[in-house]
């Protein structure tokens, strides 16, 4: 997972893993389960693909309570990476 060389791997292995990983993560940060499923899986293989990258950043954008925020910060603390949020509210200014 920590490395950044890429390999073929069957969706099942790949769930697998997340599981339990997710199951870690939840344990330490959130107290919250989560479920996996090959949805889960794509969003987090895509997530981790733009966090890996050098200056990685990402926008969110859906439904609120579909585990947008979740998968990125569990994504994040899987790799060690800080993350930093912007919360925008109708007051929001640049200023």
């Amino acid at each position: 997972w920590l490395s950044r060389s890429y390999a073929p791997s069957r969706l099942s292995d790949l769930k697998s893993f997340i599981s339990s990983r997710l199951r870690a993560f939840y344990e330490e940060e959130l107290d919250v389960p989560l479920v996996v499923f090959d949805d889960v899986v794509d969003h987090v293989l895509r997530i981790d693909a733009v966090l890996r990258s050098e200056s990685g950043h990402l926008l969110l954008v859906g439904e609120s309570g579909v585990g947008k925020s979740i998968l990125t910060k569990f994504v994040a603390w899987n790799n060690g990476l800080a993350l930093h949020e912007v919360q925008a509210t109708r007051a929001y200014t640049l200023a």
